[in-house]
C-alpha cells in the first residue's frame, strides 16, 4: 500500500508527463512506438495509477526526446 505522500509524487509526476507528451504533439500511441511502452501503460502512469522503474523513466525520455532530469523536474 502506498502512502498519500506517495501517490501524490505519482500524480504530480504523471501530469508532468503529461504535459510533454503533449507540448511535443505525441498522442499515447505514438510515445508508445517512441519508447516501446504500452500506450495503456503511459496512461496509467499519466493517471498516476503504477508506479515507474529507473528504466521506464529511461525509455520515457528516450521516447520524448528529452534528458531524463527533465522528465525527473516536476
Amino acid at each position: 500500500m502506498i502512502s498519500e505522500v506517495q501517490k501524490d509524487a505519482l500524480v504530480k509526476f504523471g501530469q508532468h508527463l503529461q504535459v510533454l507528451r503533449k507540448s511535443k504533439n505525441l498522442s499515447l500511441r505514438k510515445l508508445a512506438l517512441n519508447c516501446n511502452i504500452e500506450h495503456s501503460d503511459i496512461k496509467r502512469y499519466e493517471n498516476g495509477e503504477i508506479n515507474l522503474t529507473f528504466l521506464t523513466i529511461i525509455e520515457l525520455s528516450r521516447g520524448l526526446d528529452i534528458p531524463v532530469k527533465e522528465l525527473m523536474d516536476y
